[in-house]
């Protein structure tokens, strides 16, 4: 297994181009619309600026720049994904590389790309995407400033790498965490080192103009961000707990996440325990792993935890688990297995619907999950636009985040758009920046799921004036009801 060829790099770099033309190939079909998360960041990407009521702002500046030249569609609003996982698995191969040989970085270069989450990541566009690309060029960065002659400019990559994971996602934080423990423990030389606080600048000077927006707009982010957790309900939730460990199998692999919890107990908690200093190399990836995950398996207990929560835990997990199964003979045969078991799942999943269709299979909501995730929204965006065109001048109108995104992308030519918020009280970036009292008089075209919602009581007229049902699969139809609504009470 430690045999690998000279030209390691160069043989990695085929791994992840070949999976990465798979997954543009796949891209390139579009049969599956945005979800609604994707279409809100693309909305935001037509209005540039500094921050979003619940994402720092550099996603929308990916999309902005994508569709500019690959137009307004799936394709364009996805091609990057692909392309910045690629880079990440290059940089966690110099980061392996780095740390132990060309092997390492061989298989953990592989080991990342073939992750259950990166493969399904790849298709979407998401946050976590050019996160985990800032965390690993950061850790990269990082042992590049310890060597013995190391250039000035890497502290600047360094701070560079926070201050535009921070405009990313504000999961960054946490490697500040694996960051603050390494130093602690082994380089406390550094925390007396003017290039590192000046690193620490450069990271909040990049960081600065989100921080700004947010003071414009009541700290909106940095809120919603709090509030996500979800921490002010019940507390305690055992169930929860094993959902989140559950989901990580699924994430990080059946195979692999067991292993990585093995290698930071035993390879950093147990030493730290029995006032022993771990193994500098492996402590340092552990290091790295444990905050987003130790912060998430907590929260996860105390109230819940989405299963991507923790990704940036797996830049530095996939070298961990990698040296962690090589370095001993009875662990060995878990990394080829993880490749091939990964490498099936993504084929067979990538091919999920095609397959069905050679096997004769009619899929149902229960085991099509894009069903109710995705499906269907191009045909809604088409019906309202229908009903749009005899309706010159309406304001179209919706009381669902995900409704008045998706409308907004499928909905052609765009409408004018106001988000249903009777209360004034703002939790998504529609109810930050329309208003409903601004179109007191206005003619409206209400799209709901609803049938008879309040809102309806709120306008002098107010009558239902269509239902569009989209059938998906034998068991299952998307329903939506259309109101036209005018003159708001006071």
């Amino acid at each position: 297994m430690k045999d690998v060829p000279r030209h390691s790099f160069g043989l990695a770099l085929a791994v992840l181009f070949f999976l990465t033309a798979v997954r543009y190939a796949v891209l390139a079909n579009e049969y599956y619309p945005l979800h609604g998360d994707e279409a809100q960041y693309w909305l935001w990407s037509k209005t540039l600026d500094w921050g979003y009521y619940s994402k720092p702002p550099l996603l929308s500046w990916i999309i902005a720049a994508t569709t500019s030249f690959l137009g307004d569609r799936e394709f364009g609003v996805r091609f990057a994904s692909p392309l910045l996982h690629f880079l990440t698995g290059l940089v966690i191969y110099r980061i392996g590389e780095k740390l132990y040989d060309r092997c390492i970085g061989f298989y953990s270069a592989l080991t990342y790309g073939l992750l259950p989450a990166v493969g399904f990541s790849a298709l979407i566009m998401s946050t976590d995407v050019p996160l985990l690309l800032c965390w690993a060029v950061g850790l990269y960065a990082y042992l590049r400033v310890q060597e013995s002659e190391a250039r000035p400019h890497w502290w600047l990559v360094l701070g560079g790498a926070i201050g535009l994971g921070m405009l990313a996602k504000y999961a960054m934080l946490f490697f500040l965490g694996g960051l603050g423990l390494h130093l602690l423990l082994w380089r406390r030389d550094l925390l007396r080192s003017p290039r590192l606080w000046a690193g620490m600048a450069f990271a909040l000077l990049v960081f600065a103009p989100n921080i700004w927006w947010n003071a414009q707009n009541q700290f909106a982010t940095v809120s919603h961000t709090a509030a996500n957790a979800n921490l002010g309900g019940k507390l305690i939730h055992p169930g929860k707990l094993v959902e989140f460990l559950a989901s990580q199998l699924g994430v990080f692999g059946p195979l692999l996440f067991p292993v990585l919890l093995a290698a930071i107990l035993s390879g950093l908690l147990l030493p730290l325990i029995r006032r022993r200093l771990p193994d500098e190399r492996i402590g340092l990836l552990a290091g790295f792993a444990l905050p987003p995950l130790l912060v998430m398996i907590t929260v996860s207990f105390l109230s819940r935890a989405n299963a991507n929560w923790a990704a940036t835990a797996y830049v530095s997990a996939s070298v961990l688990v990698t040296v962690w199964t090589l370095d001993r003979a009875r662990w060995r045969w878990i990394i080829p297995a993880s490749l091939v078991l990964h490498g099936a799942l993504m084929g067979f999943g990538y091919s999920y619907h095609d397959l069905a269709k050679l096997a004769g299979v009619e899929l149902t909501r229960k085991t099509d999950p894009a069903l109710k995730a995705v499906m269907g929204s191009p045909a809604l965006g088409k019906a309202v636009q229908q009903t749009l065109q005899q309706m010159p001048g309406a304001v179209l109108m919706t009381d669902e985040r995900m409704l008045f995104a998706l409308l907004s992308f499928y909905v052609r030519p765009p409408a004018e758009q106001v988000q249903w918020n009777p209360d004034g009280v703002i939790q998504n970036h529609f109810e930050l920046t329309t208003r409903i009292e601004d179109h007191r008089d206005d003619e409206i075209l209400y799209v709901s799921r609803h049938d008879a919602p309040d809102a309806l009581t709120r306008f002098r007229d107010a009558s239902r004036i269509g239902k569009i049902s989209i059938p998906l699969a034998k068991d299952y139809a998307k329903v939506f009801y259309l109101y036209r609504v005018q003159w708001l009470k006071p």
